[in-house]
């Protein structure tokens, strides 16, 4: 994707992600739970993946997906593409606070964190909760900001991965 006053494209790929994709058999059809019974068969949603997104403005967000840590955290976002703004999903069938922190602090090491998908009720009136999976994950994280997603709210960020607006 290009607009029409630059002089590059919006880059978009596709990069690896850690995370189990098979379905529940709470989540098929009595049919479907069936017909896979007998040979003890599951149904994957296929591989699960994240993304690079480099805009045009030197912006280079890194999209994690649902994933635990990996290796090409740091070979791929962080040394490859040098990611700026780092987007966290935080599910805890992934990720601790302690590994969630190590993937910020050690592998992908943005400038800044919006951290996402936190399956809790990490905030109360657009602050995180101090009890919260959330604050434990943050108060791990050195040397950078972390913003939760709030809904309705939106962020802007330059090129840097430095957030500009709404933060």
């Amino acid at each position: 994707m290009k607009a029409t006053a630059t002089s590059k494209a919006v880059e978009i790929t596709t990069v690896p992600a850690a995370h189990d994709s098979i379905v529940p058999p709470a989540l098929l059809s009595e049919a479907q739970r069936k017909s896979v019974e007998p040979d003890n068969v599951s149904f994957a949603l296929g591989p699960p993946s994240g993304y690079i997104i480099r805009f045009t403005n030197g912006l280079t967000v890194y999209l994690t997906g649902d994933t635990g840590v990996h290796a090409e955290m740091q070979t791929v976002a962080h040394d490859f593409y040098k990611a700026n703004l780092m987007e966290l999903n935080y599910a805890p069938s992934a990720l601790t606070p302690d590994a969630a922190a190590y993937a910020v602090n050690a592998l992908v090491q943005p400038a800044s964190v919006i951290i996402s998908h936190v399956n809790e009720a990490a905030t109360s009136g657009g602050k995180v909760r101090p009890t919260s999976r959330t604050a434990a994950f943050i108060a791990q994280v050195k040397g950078r900001p972390v913003y939760p997603a709030l809904s309705g709210k939106t962020m802007e960020f330059d090129g840097a991965g430095k957030c500009t607006a709404g933060c």
